[in-house]
């Protein structure tokens, strides 16, 4: 049976339905079909008023953007079409990710909207009523969560009759701060990827805090394995905290057609395949240049802070460095916390 599902989010579920392909088109299973990508969007802005008349944002021309592919999505995020289009999809599933709370969003009146990666303030339309200066913008993730958890209650409330619990899955998302770069040492993300139209690592606790409200609430199936890998400059050349190793977009890829096709029982994905050399793709990812001595100096500090990039490091040290005694030796102390251990 080939089911159809709707991606509601970002390039983070986007490219995991593409198996990680920048290039490609659909999703990568000829069993799965595409309905909507809608994304720019993020549910508390859904539920709010639009902020123009229909007729104003459809003359939106699609040359007054700097990147013309995000008219549509900038009509969407104006127009407030989000959850009616859901409604009104065949879609059985929807694939979703938080990563535009962790965006601004714009104040107009007595409402919010999203100004997809600030697309709107190149618009004549922005000129007509005072220009960017005429607008405030605002980040829920600097806000309490009495003022706006509210509203996305609100939104499963209105799609939650169409799209149960079984068939809502849950990607979630943290911002990257480092990456891999092209020489294969492991880099901080340049604040030059940290705008305010961004995600950013600075608001990942807020949106944890979110994504457990969701999850309690709602019941979801619950893909969580972004907090193990990091960006990677020899597959994106734009470093947004969004943007991931081939790796993650696979595993993600891998979960979401096995709950589809086979409604599995269990509700939490979040252990990777990391330290599995039979893993789909290990042999394409290790082409990739990686700085086994700085991997080695940064191993402890990941490890201290119980972030989960201590085992994409210990990964790629074993991947490149199979004997070496000292990443044996760290492989022996890391050994309780691997996985299946």
């Amino acid at each position: 049976m080939n089911h159809k599902v709707n991606i509601l989010g970002s390039c983070v579920s986007r490219l995991a339905m593409l198996d990680g392909d920048l290039t490609g088109h659909g999703i990568a299973d000829d069993q799965l079909a595409l309905g909507y990508f809608l994304d720019k969007q993020n549910i508390i802005c859904a539920v709010m008023p639009p902020p123009f008349p229909r007729e104003d944002v459809l003359a939106i021309r699609q040359e007054e953007l700097w990147d013309g592919s995000r008219w549509k999505s900038l009509q969407q995020c104006l127009n407030k079409d989000t959850i009616q289009l859901l409604l009104d999809s065949d879609a059985d599933y929807i694939v979703m990710d938080f990563y535009d709370i962790q965006a601004d969003a714009t104040i107009f009146g007595d409402t919010l909207f999203s100004s997809c990666a600030f697309e709107f303030f190149n618009t004549a339309l922005c000129r007509s009523h005072g220009g960017p200066q005429a607008f405030q913008n605002v980040n829920f993730c600097n806000l309490p969560s009495w003022l706006w958890y509210a509203y996305a209650d609100l939104f499963f409330e209105k799609i939650l009759p169409k799209y149960d619990a079984d068939h809502i899955i849950l990607n979630r998302f943290r911002s990257n701060t480092y990456y891999l770069s092209k020489t294969g040492s492991i880099e901080k993300i340049p604040d030059a990827f940290k705008q305010p139209f961004h995600s950013n690592d600075r608001y990942n606790d807020a949106l944890r805090r979110f994504e457990d409200y969701i999850i309690a609430r709602y019941h979801p199936y619950v893909i969580d394995l972004s907090s193990y890998f990091m960006g990677d400059n020899t597959l994106w050349e734009n470093l947004n905290g969004a943007h991931f190793e081939r790796e993650f977009y696979r595993e993600s890829f891998d979960i979401i057609k096995d709950i589809i096709f086979h409604q599995p029982e269990k509700r939490l994905y979040n252990q990777p395949r990391l330290m599995d050399a039979s893993r789909r793709g290990y042999e394409e990812d290790r082409k990739r240049p990686f700085d086994v001595e700085l991997g080695l100096k940064m191993l402890p500090s990941f490890w201290e802070q119980n972030d989960g990039l201590w085992l994409n490091l210990l990964d790629k040290l074993v991947t490149y460095a199979p004997g070496d005694a000292r990443v044996e030796h760290c492989k022996k102390l890391c050994q309780d916390r691997l996985p299946n251990a």
